[in-house]
């Protein structure tokens, strides 16, 4: 496999250790620049900053062969400003994460790592998502096997990747590297629960429990990507752009809302 042009961006930060882990690996072999957030930027979803909050870009030379950019903004924010100012040129692949937790089922919608990854597929650029399951937000050494497990995978990823789609990777706490499967997203995960509170002064508030911690055990009924994890398997979803549901389009024209 040829040495390929790679964009790394996350959600969890320039110097996380899952990104740094991810960036050291893929450098043995490819050409690796990182833009990412300055800061966490957790369960921002596809946000693009608006003109009103201009975006600020630091350089930092703390890795060899890594040149690593800082951005004051999303996940996606870095994605369409490296693509548009700061890379010299177009890259070969856009990998997003390493992400510290699993982004399964419907969670991959706030997942600013997954997110990323679509708006590089957006861009015309074949991108992969990546997550995992490490405990405590981990260390750079708790992501160094995921990251040389995905490493020494890359070249079929590429030379599979399908058109206009994006893979979402998911690896489990302890996984093997030769069990690995595609599967599909489950359904009926998210649950959003808010907890209430009120101060003296009479003030209330509402905050909103970590959706992502739990899922009822029905979903593992549906063998999807959360049945596969628990099961020990690195799993691969590839997400499509286009989300029309065709077969309801026959309907709503039947329906006499709709003239052609």
């Amino acid at each position: 496999m040829k040495s390929l042009n790679i964009l790394l961006v996350n959600e969890a930060g320039c110097f996380s250790p899952g990104i740094i882990a991810l960036g050291k690996a893929l450098s043995r072999h490819h050409r690796v620049v990182i833009v990412a957030p300055l800061h966490p930027q957790l369960s921002t979803g596809h946000r693009l900053t608006t003109s009103l909050s201009p975006l600020r870009v630091e350089q930092y030379f703390v890795l060899n062969k890594i040149k690593i950019f800082s951005v004051n903004g999303t996940p996606c924010d870095c994605v369409t400003l490296a693509l548009d100012k700061i890379l010299l040129s177009k890259p070969d692949l856009i990998i997003s994460g390493i992400s510290h937790h699993n982004n399964v089922g419907e969670l991959i919608y706030k997942s600013g790592v997954v997110s990323a990854a679509i708006e590089g597929t957006i861009q015309g650029i074949p991108s992969i998502a990546i997550s995992a399951c490490v405990r405590k937000h981990g260390e750079e050494k708790d992501f160094l096997p995921i990251a040389n497990s995905f490493a020494r995978h890359l070249p079929y990823f590429v030379k599979n990747m399908p058109d206009n789609a994006t893979l979402n990777l998911n690896y489990p706490e302890k996984f093997k590297a030769a069990k690995i499967v595609c599967t599909h997203l489950t359904t009926d995960m998210v649950k959003n629960k808010y907890k209430f509170e009120a101060n003296p002064y009479g003030n209330t508030f509402y905050w909103l429990l970590g959706h992502h911690l739990g899922y009822p055990m029905s979903v593992l009924s549906q063998e999807g990507d959360v049945y596969y994890l628990e099961k020990g398997f690195i799993t691969v979803t590839p997400l499509k752009l286009d989300l029309t549901e065709k077969n309801a389009i026959e309907v709503v024209e039947k329906s006499g809302l709709v003239c052609k």
